[in-house]
């Protein structure tokens, strides 16, 4: 006959008793953590102003020109650590602004931005379109327009800082500092800037939605406008005054329905006819986002 201690059954119960409680912690641990990757990978990023605008702004005060800066931006780069130089010259001795972009490893994208002189618009290689090009070496973005000569020019002090598709993103989003740019690091860019109310576009008698469009060197008119769906709309696309790229719309009314109409000449109007299938918010612009509008199709 054995005799035991009388603690050791429940000493025994005990130990059980923790090792269920640290097997149940762990897995819940591992359940926690299943559903913060999922929610990480799956979770919409949010978009916030660019917290250099209001810098770039005051800055801004110095030039003849409205400064462009980026919506998107890789991760890497510290927009808060934005450095602003006004001192330097452009290759004509024109006024020019150099933002310098850091990363945390120190690596830098630079934008310079000067208005060109006469001569130098004159020898665009491709005047009257806005155009992009690359350097293998040190990548390199050059934009140029015929009516809107800014020209912005940015380079990387490393060739390995960005892929040559980034660099080609980063150009698309440039757009005003006025706008309160909005910014992102994922490549769905947002709108850079809050939406007035919608103008609603009547049906005539013909049971057509007619719009004039029109680009301006403040932007659209109507900037944001609102149709009605499976009813016919004509929008005439025109301009005023020197717009730059904006003479180019890319417009678009449905999911993989999209346009683009281009006025080689101030006094050209295109016209586009389309019939709203589905509704939503369908955004419109320039090919470098620097104008930007949206229509509404409801029911």
């Amino acid at each position: 006959m054995h005799i035991g201690n009388s603690g050791d059954l429940p000493l025994q119960k005990t130990a059980h008793q923790r090792k269920v409680l640290l097997g149940g912690v762990f897995g819940v641990c591992l359940l926690l953590d299943f559903f913060f990757v999922v929610w990480l990978v799956n979770r919409t990023p949010e978009a916030h102003e660019a917290p250099e605008a209001e810098m770039v702004l005051r800055a801004q005060l110095e030039m003849p020109f409205q400064v462009l800066i980026p919506a998107f931006l890789p991760r890497s780069f510290m927009r808060e650590k934005l450095q602003i130089n006004t001192e330097n010259v452009g290759p004509q001795g024109q006024p020019m602004i150099e933002l310098v972009y850091p990363t945390r490893r120190g690596e830098t994208l630079t934008f310079y931005e000067w208005l060109p002189t006469d001569q130098e618009t004159q020898q665009s290689a491709t005047p009257g379109r806005c155009s992009c090009r690359s350097q293998t070496a040190v990548p390199s973005i050059d934009t140029e327009a015929q009516d809107d000569p800014l020209r912005v020019v940015g380079k990387v002090s490393s060739p390995d800082l960005m892929t040559s598709e980034e660099a080609r993103f980063v150009l698309d989003t440039l757009g005003p500092a006025t706008n309160r740019q909005i910014f992102t690091s994922v490549k769905e860019v947002p709108l850079a800037y809050s939406l007035p109310p919608p103008v609603e576009v009547p049906v005539n008698e013909a049971g057509i939605q007619e719009v004039t469009l029109v680009v301006t060197p403040d932007g659209y008119s109507p900037e944001h406008f609102a149709v009605k769906v499976d009813v016919p709309v004509v929008l005439t696309f025109r301009q005023l005054g020197q717009v730059g790229c904006g003479n180019e719309l890319i417009f678009q009314w449905q999911k993989n329905e999209t346009a683009v109409l281009y006025l080689a000449f101030s006094t050209d109007t295109q016209t586009l006819e389309f019939t709203p299938g589905e509704t939503g918010e369908f955004p419109f612009n320039c090919p470098h986002y620097i104008y930007r509008g949206v229509m509404t199709v409801q029911e």
